[in-house]
């Protein structure tokens, strides 16, 4: 009697051993902000930024990173706000001043309930016009032409040499939106409709 009583719950151990053994570690893809992760993403002057089918990207969502061959944009991916870091590459000079880029996302933040370009926003600097930098929950205030930042729920900073996002202080930043640029930019990406 006794050596059947051990053997139940030794069996039982060894079951959940070897189901904890061969279970999938989760995927990086799978877990949250990290879908697009490793993503290439090509662009020419004949077919423009080749983005995935669901993401939107507008001209004045993205900043070049100063002195570094990366980029941080703000995309819109099936209806959710999300921020990249991408690092760019010449992949073919065609001419003197055109050329084939691959970019390559090396790191990502979702934030639902942001509206890209709105309430998440590259356009900003930091202090000696440090660049890398998104804002998030911004809130605007008009002055002329212009809208300044009036506050923000937070910021993201690039870390260029750990090629990652971190959270950032809000102290020192000059966030500044121009909407009549944005709407030009806007108008200038949507594709001729031919004459009917």
């Amino acid at each position: 009697m006794k050596p059947r009583r051990i053997a139940v719950p030794l069996d039982l151990l060894a079951l959940a051993f070897a189901t904890q053994m061969f279970a999938a570690p989760p995927s990086p893809a799978a877990e949250p902000g990290s879908a697009y992760l490793g993503r290439p993403i090509y662009s020419d002057p004949s077919n423009g930024l080749q983005l995935p089918p669901t993401c939107n990207v507008e001209p004045t969502w993205r900043s070049r990173i100063s002195g570094t061959e990366m980029e941080i944009w703000v995309l819109s991916c099936d209806s959710t706000a999300r921020v990249w870091l991408l690092t760019r590459q010449i992949v073919e000079m065609l001419n003197a001043h055109e050329a084939r880029l691959r970019f390559q996302v090396v790191d990502e933040r979702v934030l639902p309930g942001e509206t890209a370009g709105e309430s998440l926003s590259v356009q900003c600097a930091g202090g000696n016009d440090a660049s890398g930098i998104v804002v998030y929950g911004a809130r605007w205030r008009s002055s002329g032409h212009e809208l300044h930042l009036a506050g923000a729920r937070g910021a993201l900073r690039a870390d260029v040499t750990r090629r990652r996002l971190n959270d950032a202080e809000l102290n020192g930043l000059d966030c500044v939106r121009f909407p009549d640029r944005e709407a030009m930019m806007r108008k200038l990406q949507q594709p001729e409709r031919p004459n009917r």
